[in-house]
């Protein structure tokens, strides 16, 4: 996960999942754990319930599209963590309070926001 490229969106919005698509996953007792996990992380991010919730639904018999969610809640999450090194030391998902004109200056405010928390 340290690699991967951060979404804009917790689930796809296209595709709707099946519990008969795809192969079996290897590692059920994987999918279950972070699925559990992620179910903990909806009570501060509200924006993850739905996609938390699909994820949930394939517990018994997840297969290999059902993990592709899991990961994609993950990139979404990861693209709101702050690392020192290996350290995560801070975390937050949350709408901006004003409303820029450019992708230039949302991205710069977003900056700005990480470097305060950071100080």
């Amino acid at each position: 996960m340290t690699n991967c490229k951060p979404t804009s969106t917790p689930v796809d919005t296209k595709p709707k999942l099946s519990a008969n698509n795809g192969k079996p996953f290897g590692d059920a007792m994987l999918y279950r754990s972070i699925a559990k996990a992620l179910q903990y992380l909806t009570l501060t991010q509200p924006e993850l319930a739905y996609s938390v919730q699909q994820a949930c639904l394939h517990m018994h018999m997840p297969r290999d599209i059902h993990w592709n969610l899991i990961k994609r809640i993950l990139w979404y999450v990861r693209g709101f963590c702050i690392f020192v090194v290996d350290s995560l030391i801070s975390w937050s998902s949350k709408r901006q309070a004003v409303i820029s004109r450019s992708s230039a200056e949302a991205e710069y405010r977003g900056v700005a926001n990480a470097a305060a928390e950071c100080c």
